[in-house]
This record gives C-alpha cells, sequence and structure tokens, in this order.
C-alpha cells in the first residue's frame, strides 16, 4: 500500500470514529437517525472535496456505485438528487441496526415497499442494492424480502454508514458542479472524469468549461461524440463514402462510410457526415482494413503487399489490371507513439498533438502536457480506441519505412 493510500485509510478510520460519536451524541439527546450534524458533515465535505479518493478509503465500493447510478443518464442533476436520497436510506438502515439491534422490524426490508420501489430501485441497479445490504448482514431470502442473516459488528455497521455518508456528500459535490455549469448538460462520463482529475469545485468547473469551448464546434471539436441518427442517416447506412476533412480527428483526411452524424447536433458546423462506431451493424473489420490498406500502400516497405492482401505478383506481358483513377493527394498527417506509460492492451485517455503522443490517465508526462500543450481528452471508449488503432498504424508505418536489411 503506497503512502498516500496508507494516509487516507487513517483518516478515513478517523473520520468513522467522529461520526460514531456524533451518532451516540444525537442520540442522548432523543434524535436517532441518519447523522444530521451540520459541523462534522461540512468538515467531511471540506475534506472529500479537493481529495475525491478520500470517498474510496470510505466506500471501497463508493466511486463504482456513483458511476453505475450515473450510467445512462442523459442529464446527471436528477440523478444525484436521486442517488443522494437512496444514500441516505442505506446509510439509516445501518445506523437502525447499530443503535436498535434488537428491534425485529429492522430485520426485514420488503423490496415492494415504497421506499425500496420508488427511492432505491430508480437510483440503483438491484445487484448494487443487494451487495449494499449485503453489507448490513442481509440477504435476499425470496424475490420480496431481504432479511437478516447475521447482524455485523457495531465497528462494521458504522463503517457502512459513514461511507454511504460520504457517498450522499459526494453526490453533493458533483450536484453543485452540475448547477454551476448551467444551462450546459454535462454528460455523467466527462463529471466524473474531471472530479477524479481535478478535484474540488473550482477546479471541476474551470476545467469542464475549459472543454466546453475547446468542443464549441471549434479547434478540437470532438467529431466522434455519439449522436442520436435522423431518419436519413437510417435510410442511408449503405451509401457511398465520401470525403471528410478534420485536422482534429484521429485519422485526418479519410474516406469514410456515410452515417449522418453531425458533430453540433444542429447542422450549423458544415462538417460533413461521419460514421457512428457504436452502430453494432457497421462492419468495423472491413472499416479498419480499408483504413490499413490506404496507410500502407503510401508506403514503400514490403509489408504494403502484405497487409494489403495481395495475390502473387504480376508477370509481365500478363495483361494487367487497368489502372485505377489517381487518388487525390492528401496533406501529409502527424506520426503519433505511444507514450510508454501505456501498456499492451490499455487505452489511452489523453492525446497529446504538440508531442505526438497518447497518455494514460494517471500519467505524469501526459498532466504535463494537459498544462503545457495543445491537446484533447479521449472521452469516450470508441474515441479512444479509434486514436489507439491510428497510433499503432503509424508506429507499423514508422518500423515498415525503416532501413530494409
Amino acid at each position: 500500500m503506497c503512502a498516500g493510500s496508507a494516509l487516507r485509510q487513517e483518516c478515513g478510520q478517523q473520520y468513522r470514529e467522529e461520526y460514531r460519536r456524533c451518532l451516540e451524541r444525537e442520540f442522548r439527546r432523543g434524535r436517532a437517525g441518519a447523522c444530521s450534524d451540520p459541523s462534522f458533515g461540512e468538515r467531511l465535505r471540506q475534506r472529500l472535496g479537493p481529495e475525491p479518493a478520500l470517498l474510496g478509503a470510505l466506500q471501497e465500493d463508493g466511486p463504482a456505485l456513483l458511476a453505475r447510478g450515473l450510467r445512462g443518464r442523459p442529464d446527471p442533476g436528477p440523478a444525484l438528487q436521486g442517488l443522494a436520497g437512496a444514500f441516505r436510506l442505506l446509510e439509516l438502515a445501518a445506523v437502525n441496526l447499530y443503535l436498535f439491534p434488537w428491534r425485529r422490524e429492522f430485520g426485514t426490508v420488503q423490496t415492494f415497499s415504497g421506499a425500496y420501489v420508488h427511492s432505491l430501485r430508480p437510483a440503483l441497479p438491484e445487484a448494487d442494492l443487494v451487495r449494499s445490504f449485503g453489507r448490513l448482514g442481509y440477504e435476499q431470502r425470496d424475490p420480496h424480502r431481504l432479511a437478516i442473516s447475521r447482524l455485523p459488528p457495531g465497528p462494521e455497521l458504522v463503517a457502512a454508514a459513514c461511507g454511504f455518508f460520504a457517498c450522499r456528500l459526494e453526490c453533493e459535490i458533483l450536484a453543485e458542479v452540475v448547477h454551476r455549469l448551467r444551462p450546459h448538460q454535462l454528460r455523467p462520463e466527462e463529471l466524473l472524469e474531471a472530479r477524479r482529475l481535478a478535484g474540488d469545485v473550482e477546479a471541476c468547473v474551470e476545467m469542464l468549461q475549459q472543454r466546453e469551448a475547446a468542443t464549441d464546434c471549434g479547434d478540437g471539436a470532438d467529431l466522434y461524440q455519439e449522436m442520436p441518427a435522423s431518419p436519413e442517416d437510417t435510410a442511408g447506412e449503405d451509401a457511398a463514402a465520401l470525403r471528410w476533412r478534420d485536422p482534429g480527428s484521429p485519422w485526418g483526411t479519410r474516406d469514410v462510410p456515410r452515417r449522418g452524424w453531425d458533430c453540433c447536433g444542429d447542422g450549423r458546423c458544415g462538417q460533413e457526415p461521419i460514421p457512428s462506431m457504436g452502430n453494432p451493424k457497421l462492419d468495423t473489420s472491413s472499416s479498419s482494413r480499408l483504413f490499413l490498406e490506404q496507410e500502407l500502400s503510401r508506403a514503400s516497405s514490403p509489408l504494403s503487399a502484405l497487409a494489403m492482401g495481395s495475390g502473387s505478383p504480376q508477370v509481365p506481358g500478363e495483361p494487367q489490371d487497368l489502372p485505377s483513377a489517381a487518388p487525390q493527394e492528401a496533406p501529409e498527417l502527424p506520426c503519433y507513439q505511444l507514450h510508454s506509460c501505456l501498456r499492451r492492451g490499455a487505452l489511452p485517455s489523453y492525446c497529446c498533438t504538440t508531442c505526438q503522443q497518447l497518455h494514460a490517465g494517471a500519467c505524469a508526462a501526459g498532466q504535463a502536457c494537459r498544462s503545457r500543450h495543445r491537446g484533447q481528452e479521449l472521452r469516450s471508449e470508441r474515441q479512444q480506441r479509434l486514436w489507439l488503432q491510428r497510433t499503432e498504424v503509424d508506429m507499423l508505418l514508422a518500423d515498415g519505412s525503416g532501413p530494409q536489411s
């Protein structure tokens, strides 16, 4: 365990102990329930704000719970409100078991109850709910009931309650970022990534505002963002390929199949349609092969014939295939490289167009590039795979174009 992780674990233990004292103090005053001490909540939030990794020390699966709760939500604002309410109910369940272990009504959770159906199930996947209640000693007896099979020790219940409380505070921090950026609507993935990289609210807002300005149909526009297809797109899936130019994309100037996507969604930017790599009907293998053929056909290397799958060489004197029309000369594209931080099979998260390198998210050199160089964040898996494929081809061409033995 690294020093930073050990320090966070020690800090997490301190907050759990302070949380326990808050519960028992309120209980002696005749109040029992989820933690409502404003001073403790503010102290934990002030620590959690600039140090989002602390959430994992207080609740090991907390970041994953948030990510799955926000996945697929078009607007993270309402989803964060629902998640905060769900975490409060889970915290309350842990506190009730800690303070009143003898009360029989807390020994069963009815999955058809109003709180479960209207607050828990819409916020979190069913598997996460069963797993979270499992931390409190519940197990699923039938489709309609969770029951205590083994009551955990008091410290485990306090740790679980404090973890759910921290998740609730994290929802409030993320909701503040979303509110500050209105009316711009964030995708959950970019919100969580900015929170992980930037930290506190101010830094998150600044990072996301810079990304919004960079992707506002200007330099560095993310032309590979998933957009819903229009009726014309569906009808024109098999239309002829057309020329599309964009220096900010991983392919530069390439022929791509028509799909009718618009980078701005309102058609005002004048960009030509580009393909949806998320469409399962698209023949990605043939598209990749077409790209490799185009790249390798320009390389003066024996790899060209192999990669293009050519047959035996043509013999002089025999009928030759008619030459195809000379392709339009494309501008020379920069050759990108994979930084040493990327292990085999790993996907990049940042492309530095100054260094012409791809970096992993935790790479120190990549962080330096973000502050000093030009580049773009690779937010979606589709965009990451496109850049990885393009860079691997660049490296293959660079190796194949070297001196031949």
